[in-house]
């Protein structure tokens, strides 16, 4: 291999290299424009959303205060509730999701639950 075939393979792999670069930085500009855009948008729909709800409370009269509903009672859920109660879930929810909801509830709540089975109701 003589050296000028050596600098033309250097040559051609130091234009593949900048021209790799360059995309990169390229794309990488797109997404700060992309990103930086998300702020124009939210800002225009809290805009829109402001200018509906006052032209919706502007044409609705305000209806008559009604008393208020007794609220209903709380019954704290523990593990003696949890573990005594039985679910029943559509048929589009799967076992293993089912599973997975109860038993992050049940950790929320600071119980000792355990799911043995889950059969289609």
């Amino acid at each position: 291999m003589t050296l000028l075939a050596a600098a033309t393979n250097l040559a051609e792999a130091f234009q593949n290299t900048i021209v790799g670069l360059g995309t990169v930085f390229l794309v990488l500009a797109f997404l700060i424009l992309v990103i930086s855009s998300f702020k124009l948008v939210n800002q225009w729909d809290a805009n829109r959303q402001a200018k509906n709800a006052k032209e919706t409370k502007a044409a609705a009269p305000a209806p008559a205060a009604a008393p208020a509903a007794a609220p209903a009672p709380v019954v704290p859920a523990g593990p003696g509730r949890m573990s005594t109660g039985s679910v029943n879930f559509a048929d589009e929810v799967e076992g293993p999701v089912a599973a997975a909801i109860l038993a992050a509830v049940a950790e929320e709540l600071g119980g000792n639950f355990r799911v043995t089975s889950i059969k289609k109701a």
